[in-house]
């Protein structure tokens, strides 16, 4: 029987779901539920502003035009925030006037040491701990290609004193290439005894855009189409609750950066916005080609980078039976937008992988690209890389500044159904997903790495050996690229994933055209709003799926099942999956009422067959036996709550607060990523050269 996951229309719906991305956040506002805490924030304060630009930010007179490159015959041109005061945000910008500028590098020389996590963009920004002179040097090539150096001093005021001084920083300026999704945070800080009223942005300078503050402390917009390196200038004022005000401004150097053209069916990145990204180690033996040939606009079908220029990281250390690489071997083809983001990479890699089974499973890509533009995270054939979104891996409240707080252009696919899913990893009784409050200086300890990105890697790196497993490293040939490795076996029908779903298939119908509806964006059907979250319970817990991502494809089949068995072997952690109605306004796991669940559903007895044989395909490393030995999994309490069900087995635990009216923000963080988090993943969909999606 044929794999429903692989329905009729398909290529069709994943080029809807390509169309939504590339529109980004240029879907109108009036008609975007933005996800995360973006879009579950009820503040009493703007309760009635429209979520774009509204009561929360002023439209104002136009903008002023960005003077920056104003000078004839300028090739390039610094701008330093002023004023900055103590307990405002600093920042200074480098722009191209005539061209692009190239290898910025920030370098502090004179007054009180500061961090500068973007110091290798065109703009830095940093929180000064005391009023004085900070001066910096930045090198860098001018859009003529000469080796240029400037100096940039910038000088910071005392702070504001007195009783109920309220001070504003916003964190923080940056760069972002045209067409490329911008979050600027307010952080407010109220004097003793005071609280925040509201918050107000303006935009100053540059090409006029949409601020979407539904969120007050957060503007987003969509940095516009600009003729070479523009300024935008933001101010936001805080109103306290006592009348006092504060503001602060931050500069977005828009740079002038021409991705490939949707229409274009030969480029790899064709209607998708390609950031700025880097060799982390300037030293390895791949620096000079590997963004090259992982991540860049002008990439095309004709001009990829054979395998002789970046290997697969198995060529390199000898195929399956050659040694594990070592962690030097995989940080040589680790590409950052942030120097931190490499650094909290290998710290992953150094406490969480003392088999090597990580790095085994590195070796079926080429490259590990982590950027704080890159949402949602995947695998890409073509390439032979996967691509991950930098906020699975920050630790201090400085690199989560440079994190982009976009939404996904998917979080209202399926809105209109009667359910939705659930998921969570547990620990004994504890969630692996933890509130980290967006509107506090959090720092989490280096063991939240493998909480935040263990699953992800586990689940990217299950694509990648679905396209190269272990036993294709023999035939690779060094003269061809990844994808003329990979393509002959795809279209010949030769992966995992499409072996397995051949011979286990998924026979939920409903589920696979649901699935259309939830991750691509397909219209609901009048038979699909009427299912009951107990009828859709009886199509899944009657079928092979372990999550129902399983049904965006037979890829994500794969990866899902590959994913949650991995976890708990490695890692020693169970998967919950649950369906429950949808949730209204407010709704919070300890409202939500779980109609079906399991918790380790991947120890079903009727999913071993398939389960064998992936883990025998795709990680032959490891004892096959080791599926039968899986615990059968643990049934959900109906009728529970999701989090009451967090303790299982025994009998149900009170739950309180099932008529609770006002959600805490925690509350609200968790119910949205249980849904929601999956949406860090891309669905198998991107399309390959040929123009064949892969299905």
């Amino acid at each position: 029987m044929a794999d429903v996951a692989d329905v009729a229309g398909m290529a069709g719906m994943a080029g809807m779901a390509r169309a939504a991305k590339r529109a980004g956040a240029h879907v109108p506002c009036g008609r975007r539920r933005l996800g995360g805490l973006a879009g579950l924030l009820v503040l009493t304060a703007v309760a009635a502003l429209a979520a774009c630009g509204g009561g929360s930010s002023d439209a104002g007179p136009e903008p002023a035009p960005s003077g920056l490159c104003a000078g004839v015959g300028t090739s390039y041109a610094t701008l330093v925030k002023t004023p900055t005061a103590v307990g405002q945000s600093a920042g200074a910008t480098l722009a191209g006037c005539s061209g692009a500028i190239d290898g910025p590098s920030w370098t502090q020389t004179a007054g009180p040491a500061v961090p500068l996590l973007a110091a290798k963009t065109q703009t830095v920004a940093f929180d000064p701990p005391q009023a004085g002179i900070y001066t910096f040097r930045v090198d860098f090539r001018d859009p003529a290609g000469a080796a240029r150096s400037e100096n940039v001093t910038i000088d910071v005021a005392a702070a504001a004193t007195g009783t109920g001084s309220a001070r504003l920083a916003l964190r923080s300026s940056q760069s972002v290439r045209m067409g490329g999704n911008v979050s600027v945070r307010a952080w407010p800080t109220p004097g003793a005894g005071d609280g925040v009223r509201g918050i107000a942005w303006t935009q100053l300078e540059g090409p006029a855009v949409t601020l979407d503050t539904t969120d007050s402390h957060v503007a987003l917009f969509v940095a516009p189409q600009v003729s070479r390196d523009t300024v935008i200038r933001l101010r936001a004022t805080l109103t306290t609750t006592n009348g006092q005000t504060a503001s602060d401004e931050a500069l977005v150097l828009v740079e002038r950066h021409a991705q490939a053209a949707a229409s274009d069916a030969a480029a790899l990145w064709a209607g998708d916005h390609v950031s700025r990204v880097y060799a982390y180690r300037a030293t390895s033996p791949y620096a000079a080609v590997l963004a090259r040939c992982v991540y860049d606009s002008s990439l095309r079908t004709d001009n990829l980078c054979p395998l002789s220029q970046l290997p697969f990281l198995a060529q390199e250390v000898g195929g399956v039976g050659g040694a594990v690489p070592t962690v030097e071997q995989v940080m040589n083809r680790v590409v950052v937008s942030h120097d931190w983001a490499g650094r909290n990479f290998e710290t992953f890699l150094r406490d969480n992988d003392p088999r090597g089974d990580f790095r085994r499973m590195l070796m079926s890509v080429t490259a590990v690209v982590i950027g704080a533009q890159v949402r949602p995270s995947f695998y890409y054939a073509v390439t032979g890389a996967i691509y991950l979104d930098a906020d699975n891996f920050w630790l201090t409240p400085e690199e989560r500044d440079t994190v982009n707080e976009a939404p996904d252009y998917r979080s209202n696919f399926g809105s209109t159904l009667q359910y939705t899913t659930l998921w969570r990893y547990v620990r004994g009784s504890t969630s692996l997903f933890q509130f980290f409050d967006p509107r506090q200086r959090v720092t989490r300890g280096t063991a939240a790495l493998q909480d935040e990105a263990g699953w992800l890697m586990l689940h990217e790196l299950g694509h990648a050996l679905d396209f190269l497993p272990p036993s294709a490293y023999g035939a690779l040939n060094a003269t061809l690229s990844p994808w003329g490795n990979i393509g002959p076996r795809f279209q010949a029908g030769q992966l995992t994933s499409d072996l397995v779903p051949a011979s286990h298939p998924l026979t939920s119908a409903e589920l696979a055209a649901l699935g259309q509806v939830r991750f691509f964006g397909a219209t609901a059907s009048a038979a699909q709003t009427s299912y009951t979250p107990a009828q859709v319970a009886a199509f899944f817990s009657a079928d092979l799926a372990t999550d129902d991502y399983a049904y965006a494809s037979r890829r994500e089949d794969v990866a899902m099942s590959l994913e949650e068995f991995l976890m708990q072997l490695w890692l020693g952690v169970k998967r919950d999956f649950a369906i429950v109605p949808r949730p209204g306004s407010g709704a919070t796991g300890s409202t939500l009422l779980v109609q079906w669940g399991q918790r380790g559903r991947i120890g079903e007895p009727a999913l071993r067959p398939r389960l064998r044989a992936i883990v025998q395909q795709l990680v032959p490393w490891v004892d096959a036996s080791e599926v039968d030995r899986l615990p059968a999994p643990t049934p959900m309490r109906v009728g529970d709550s999701w989090t009451g069900n967090l303790v299982l087995p025994g009998p149900p635990p009170p739950s309180p607060r099932l008529a609770k009216t006002e959600p805490t923000l925690q509350e609200l963080w968790l119910i949205d990523q249980a849904q929601q988090r999956r949406l860090r993943l891309q669905p198998q969909a991107r399309p390959l050269p040929g123009g064949v999606p892969p299905r």
